[in-house]
Protein backbone atom coordinates (compact mmCIF):
# COMPACT_ATOMS: atom_id res chain seq x y z
CA UNK A 1 0.00 0.00 0.00
CA UNK A 2 1.42 3.38 -0.77
CA UNK A 3 0.03 6.50 1.05
CA UNK A 4 -0.24 9.03 -1.94
CA UNK A 5 -1.88 12.09 -0.38
CA UNK A 6 -4.67 13.89 1.73
CA UNK A 7 -8.45 13.64 -0.30
CA UNK A 8 -11.41 14.58 0.62
CA UNK A 9 -14.74 11.94 0.37
CA UNK A 10 -17.81 13.77 -0.71
CA UNK A 11 -21.64 12.67 0.21
CA UNK A 12 -21.83 10.87 -3.27
CA UNK A 13 -18.99 8.86 -2.86
CA UNK A 14 -16.25 10.26 -5.29
CA UNK A 15 -12.61 11.64 -3.76
CA UNK A 16 -10.69 14.62 -4.54
CA UNK A 17 -7.16 15.73 -3.89
CA UNK A 18 -6.80 18.45 -1.74
CA UNK A 19 -3.43 20.97 -1.63
CA UNK A 20 -0.95 19.83 1.67
CA UNK A 21 -1.18 23.50 2.99
CA UNK A 22 0.21 26.57 2.68
CA UNK A 23 2.98 28.95 4.78
CA UNK A 24 5.64 26.06 4.59
CA UNK A 25 3.81 24.35 6.99
CA UNK A 26 4.70 20.32 7.35
CA UNK A 27 2.54 17.56 6.17
CA UNK A 28 0.51 16.87 9.30
CA UNK A 29 0.26 20.26 10.33
CA UNK A 30 -1.45 20.86 6.48
CA UNK A 31 -4.01 17.88 6.85
CA UNK A 32 -4.94 19.97 9.76
CA UNK A 33 -6.03 23.10 7.78
CA UNK A 34 -8.70 20.91 5.76
CA UNK A 35 -11.34 19.27 8.33
CA UNK A 36 -12.77 15.63 6.73
CA UNK A 37 -9.40 14.62 4.85
CA UNK A 38 -7.73 11.51 4.93
CA UNK A 39 -4.55 9.61 3.38
CA UNK A 40 -5.37 7.90 0.00
CA UNK A 41 -4.20 4.29 -0.16
CA UNK A 42 -3.20 2.68 -3.28
CA UNK A 43 -2.69 -1.19 -3.79
CA UNK A 44 -0.73 -2.41 -6.71
CA UNK A 45 -2.34 -3.59 -9.41
CA UNK A 46 0.16 -4.76 -11.34
CA UNK A 47 4.07 -5.94 -11.01
CA UNK A 48 6.42 -5.76 -14.36
CA UNK A 49 9.23 -8.19 -13.59
CA UNK A 50 10.78 -8.11 -17.54
CA UNK A 51 11.05 -4.11 -17.54
CA UNK A 52 14.11 -2.07 -17.20
CA UNK A 53 16.75 -2.79 -14.17
CA UNK A 54 14.50 -5.24 -12.41
CA UNK A 55 16.07 -8.80 -11.93
CA UNK A 56 14.69 -11.90 -10.61
CA UNK A 57 15.65 -13.69 -7.41
CA UNK A 58 19.04 -13.88 -6.58
CA UNK A 59 21.07 -14.91 -3.47
CA UNK A 60 22.51 -11.99 -1.25
CA UNK A 61 24.21 -11.60 2.43
CA UNK A 62 21.89 -9.60 4.79
CA UNK A 63 24.30 -7.49 6.36
CA UNK A 64 21.70 -5.27 7.90
CA UNK A 65 17.73 -6.52 9.18
CA UNK A 66 16.09 -6.87 5.72
CA UNK A 67 11.68 -7.20 5.81
CA UNK A 68 11.27 -11.10 4.42
CA UNK A 69 7.69 -11.22 2.16
CA UNK A 70 6.41 -12.99 4.74
CA UNK A 71 6.96 -9.77 7.43
CA UNK A 72 9.77 -10.94 9.32
CA UNK A 73 13.17 -9.51 9.88
CA UNK A 74 16.33 -11.44 8.95
CA UNK A 75 19.72 -10.53 8.97
CA UNK A 76 23.16 -11.80 8.92
CA UNK A 77 22.53 -14.60 6.68
CA UNK A 78 22.14 -15.20 3.09
CA UNK A 79 18.78 -14.17 1.47
CA UNK A 80 17.44 -13.73 -1.79
CA UNK A 81 16.44 -10.19 -3.03
CA UNK A 82 14.73 -9.52 -6.56
CA UNK A 83 13.36 -5.97 -7.64
CA UNK A 84 10.62 -5.35 -10.14
CA UNK A 85 7.96 -1.90 -11.17
CA UNK A 86 4.81 -1.82 -9.32
CA UNK A 87 1.97 0.10 -11.12
CA UNK A 88 -0.29 1.83 -8.12
CA UNK A 89 -3.62 2.04 -8.47
CA UNK A 90 -5.47 2.91 -11.94
CA UNK A 91 -3.00 5.62 -13.23
CA UNK A 92 0.45 5.23 -14.41
CA UNK A 93 2.41 5.81 -11.33
CA UNK A 94 5.18 3.19 -10.84
CA UNK A 95 8.09 2.75 -8.52
CA UNK A 96 10.82 -0.02 -8.44
CA UNK A 97 10.25 -2.26 -5.93
CA UNK A 98 12.96 -4.39 -4.02
CA UNK A 99 11.54 -7.41 -2.34
CA UNK A 100 13.93 -9.89 0.08
CA UNK A 101 13.00 -13.65 0.97
CA UNK A 102 14.45 -16.62 2.24
CA UNK A 103 14.22 -19.47 0.57
CA UNK A 104 11.12 -21.38 2.37
CA UNK A 105 9.52 -17.59 1.68
CA UNK A 106 10.02 -17.87 -1.72
CA UNK A 107 8.66 -21.54 -1.89
CA UNK A 108 5.37 -21.03 -0.17
CA UNK A 109 4.29 -16.97 -1.51
CA UNK A 110 1.63 -16.79 -3.50
CA UNK A 111 1.53 -14.44 -5.92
Amino acid sequence: MKLVGPKVKFSDGHYTMVPYGSGGKKIHQGLEAFPGTEWMKMEITKKIFNGCDCYPWREVFAWWPVKTIKGKYVWLKKVYKQKYWAVWGSHFHMSPVVEYGTVFDILTYEK
